[in-house]
């Protein structure tokens, strides 16, 4: 019994001790949310792309729609109204239509752009893309085989990435081209789905280690969004996520580094009692 006791105690001060050296912190791949830091450019713009790009992100995470025409054009918002006080969706205009709209944000001013001119910019400054392919209902199966041929081959060749909110296009991406990283976007941690994307990218609000570790034993990667405070960033990386996608890109570049290279033991310990509680509170 003494023996049994001795032992436990034992492992648990091993445990602790590795903990508290940082040895268990993971530094996860650090994703740039839609080109910018900060507010240091409109969001979605090569301005913003090459002067994020000077910050070194692991990959740059921006989004693409289908235009009119069927071409692709780097954009978020489901209209232009909040960026460019246009009441339009992108599906409603032409990619030389769009490419003529000036938009507004954080004091910052640019041209839309299309992606073939984002990709030139992104290939010219050697930064790596998180692409997001997002659906409207101008969006066919036809886009998603267009999208592949058009971009495939070059989005592997510079090791680039795609995920997607779509099921069907994740889907439909796998099975044209099987080597194109894809990432399945879940806004909620429901259960564990088990599909042919490479990893999921999980709103943070619900992501838990239970879910980082079932993604960990099915080969998958977990990229967490948006991680925009030092503690959301501590407590990814106690759970060990592949990534974190931030609006604060320099912020929590910092703060990764000084969780790995010189860990505060009671910085340690508040984020491992923090998880404890999370986890009780399941």
């Amino acid at each position: 019994m003494a023996i049994g006791i001795l032992l436990a105690t034992s492992l648990l001060v091993a445990v602790n001790l590795v903990y508290l050296n940082g040895l268990v912190i993971t530094k996860p791949i650090i994703i740039s949310h839609r080109g910018v830091d900060d507010g240091n450019g409109v969001q979605n713009t090569i301005p913003a792309l090459i002067k994020t790009s000077k910050e070194h992100p692991d990959y740059v995470e921006m989004d693409i729609q289908v235009t009119k025409d069927h071409q692709f054009v780097v954009m978020h918002d489901p209209t232009l109204k909040a960026l460019a006080g246009i009441n339009k969706k992108p599906s409603q205009l032409t990619l030389k239509q769009l490419e003529k709209i000036t938009v507004r944000e954080n004091g910052h001013q640019a041209k839309i752009p299309s992606f073939d001119a984002y990709l030139k910019a992104a290939r010219q400054h050697h930064q790596k893309l998180l692409v997001e392919i997002k659906t409207s209902s101008a969006y066919t199966s036809a886009d998603t085989k267009r999208f592949i041929n058009r971009y495939g081959a070059t989005l592997l060749a510079h090791h680039d990435q795609v995920h997607t909110l779509s099921y069907k296009v994740m889907r439909d991406l796998k099975r044209l081209d099987s080597q194109q990283f894809v990432s399945y976007i879940l806004p909620y941690n429901l259960t564990f789905p088990h599909t042919d994307a490479n990893g999921y990218t999980m709103e943070v609000t619900t992501l838990n280690d239970q879910f980082v570790d079932k993604a960990d034993r099915n080969h998958k990667t977990v990229y967490a969004w948006d991680i925009d405070d030092t503690d959301q960033m501590d407590r990814m990386m106690f759970m060990g996520v592949t990534g974190i996608i931030t609006d604060n890109l320099k912020e929590m570049q910092q703060e990764a580094k000084s969780n790995t290279d010189h860990p505060s033991y009671a910085k340690l310990l508040l984020t491992f009692m923090n998880e404890l509680s999370l986890t009780s509170n399941e």
